[in-house]
């Protein structure tokens, strides 16, 4: 009779060869007891690149970032516990952000439930509808031919309809290994999983053809949303309907080889200004991170089209006359195929002179943060990773990042726009293998909130650069800034050695001024391992200066 050890391995390589064999290439193990069967199944998977990584939250940040940079799902592992309970801020992203992830929770056979058993919680339930799918084995059984299946279920699962979290729940019985686990290779029983093909959604050509024909002649914008798109098909479609491109810059348009005439990279700055309103707006993917430009789309007189790749529902403005599910690249090649006259020529003549004066404004603008961003662009190779982060970086990212050709991804987790787990995912992306250089621009709390997401940079190439304003400066933007509690409450300086914690993990570290950021960055790509560039920013030189732009930038458009 074969013992439950045995069982157990044979289990857990039947699970691990079903997600392989239905395209799962990278599994993040924390370590842990309960977990052991699946962890050593993978380990011993040549098929696998294993990544150990001691806390599970960072563990779940890097699988995010390096499923975001794959576009492919990662697989987790953990025991059971309280260490499921620390994926769930990664989980929350994944599915706001529609990452996939296949989450393997260990735990205890159902006979040590609701009993006091040690370690153990209702982890079924743990995630809530943050998930696609939430599959519940039963304890390891001698019976595993039909795991395969239930293992590209959750593949599909997790990239289609929507893409997002899948968690399968493994529970294991005692022994956990087999007497000769040391040299035994459990081999994977039944069948092979299935092949999954997944559908590319496209809209009606009756319908196509019909909003073609309202669009022809019109003035119209297009919007380009926060998540990568494909650039060629909608900068094309611009053309041919003689529109700008509001480039978001988490849009993958501002950068690479393809036509940048009508992206436009300032509307964050000339949308403070005067600039008519379009007939149309037609509008790709998530909402932009601009504020002047949500404003600008919440007046009344655009008829709004928004184009979404999947079943979300992006219009948290209400203001959408139509919503499309559709592949946005199929989408917008068809209605390129079927468009009409072109607007006007000065149309989008208008909106070029309004980039082109704020692009002088933000060149003679004296915000530090500014000439920080322009100066990580410039020393970018081609096909390199930025990752950004969020509260002032993705936002000044968005001012003063320009256009350019260089092949750049730009990424940032901005599903919940968490400053949590942002170095963890950025070296997850870093680890996918597909950037000639990978550089991270952070704040200084977002990198001292995840200070246990630098373990995951050992044995990777990568730099973070951290503006240091001295705590949330964010906050010296809003109302809260007058209230005599703002320093305490949410400026929250925290005066921490970022190169103490650095050396922890052996990443190099040095100060940098704004101005220097460049040849810094420059010999930090060069150099193997990680680099930490410190950069020190004055928060109130910055404030003013982000405020007089904001000011000088008011007047676009009155002019024209």
């Amino acid at each position: 009779m074969e013992g439950q050890g045995s069982i157990n391995g044979r289990w857990s390589a039947a699970l691990v060869a079903g997600l392989a064999a239905a395209g799962v290439t990278h599994v993040v193990i924390s370590p842990g007891s309960r977990s052991t069967p699946l962890s050593l199944a993978c380990l011993r998977s040549p098929g696998l690149v294993c990544r150990v990584l001691l806390d599970e939250r960072v563990a779940a940040f890097y699988a995010l970032g390096l499923a975001r940079a794959t576009g492919r799902p990662v697989a987790l592992i953990c025991t059971s516990g309280s260490a499921v309970a620390n994926w769930h801020p990664a989980v929350v992203e994944a599915d706001m952000s529609r990452v996939p992830l296949i989450l393997l929770s260990s735990d205890r056979p159902p006979e040590l439930q609701d009993c006091g058993a040690n370690q153990t919680l209702a982890q079924t339930g743990l995630f809530g509808t943050g998930l696609r799918a939430m599959i519940a084995l039963p304890p390891a059984e001698s019976q595993a031919g039909w795991l395969a299946n239930a293992a590209a279920r959750a593949v599909s699962q997790s990239l289609w309809p929507l893409p997002g979290p899948v968690q399968i729940n493994v529970p294991f019985r005692e022994p956990l290994l087999a007497p000769d686990a040391a040299s035994d290779l459990p081999q994977a029983a039944g069948r092979v999983a299935p092949r999954v093909i997944l559908p590319r959604q496209e809209a009606p050509a009756d319908m196509v053809e019909d909003l073609a024909r309202q669009f022809a002649g019109r003035t119209g914008v297009i919007v380009a949303g926060a998540e990568p798109l494909p650039a060629v098909p909608i900068v094309t479609l611009a053309g041919r309907l003689g529109w700008p491109v509001l480039a978001d810059p988490l849009s993958g348009l501002r950068f690479g080889g393809h036509d940048l005439s009508p992206v436009l990279a300032r509307s964050d700055i000339f949308l403070r200004g005067t600039l008519p309103s379009p007939d149309w707006v037609l509008r790709f993917g998530a909402f932009p991170v601009s504020k002047p430009l949500a404003l600008w789309l919440a007046a009344p007189g655009a008829r709004q089209v928004v184009v979404s790749g999947d079943s979300r529902w992006p219009d948290p403005q209400r203001s959408s006359d139509m919503m499309v599910h559709a592949d946005p690249a199929a989408f917008a090649d068809s209605l390129t195929r079927m468009a009409g006259e072109a607007s006007p020529a000065s149309w989008l003549r208008r909106f070029r002179l309004a980039e082109d004066a704020a692009g002088r404004l933000a060149d003679e603008a004296l915000v530090p943060e500014g000439r920080v961003v322009r100066q990580v662009i410039d020393a970018l190779p081609d096909d390199s990773l930025l990752f950004i982060g969020n509260s002032m970086p993705v936002r000044d990212l968005d001012d003063f990042s320009g256009t350019g050709p260089q092949r750049l991804t730009i990424l940032c987790n901005r599903g919940v726009s968490g400053i949590d787990g942002n170095l963890s995912s950025f070296f997850g992306a870093a680890a996918s293998g597909r950037f000639t250089a990978a550089v991270a621009l952070v704040g200084d709390l977002t990198f001292l909130h995840d200070l246990g997401g630098l373990a995951a940079g050992r044995g990777l190439n990568a730099t973070v650069c951290v503006t240091d304003n001295g705590g949330g400066a964010i906050f010296g933007h809003l109302p809260q800034a007058v209230l005599p509690e703002f320093e305490a409450g949410w400026l929250t300086p925290q005066n921490a050695d970022l190169g103490a914690a650095a050396a922890v993990w052996g990443h190099r570290y040095g100060k940098v001024a704004p101005s220097g950021v460049g040849p810094a960055l420059t010999e930090a790509l060069a150099a193997p391992g990680v680099s930490v560039l410190h950069i020190s920013v004055d928060r109130e030189e910055s404030l003013a200066a982000h405020r007089a732009l904001a000011a000088r930038a008011a007047v676009i458009g009155t002019r024209d």
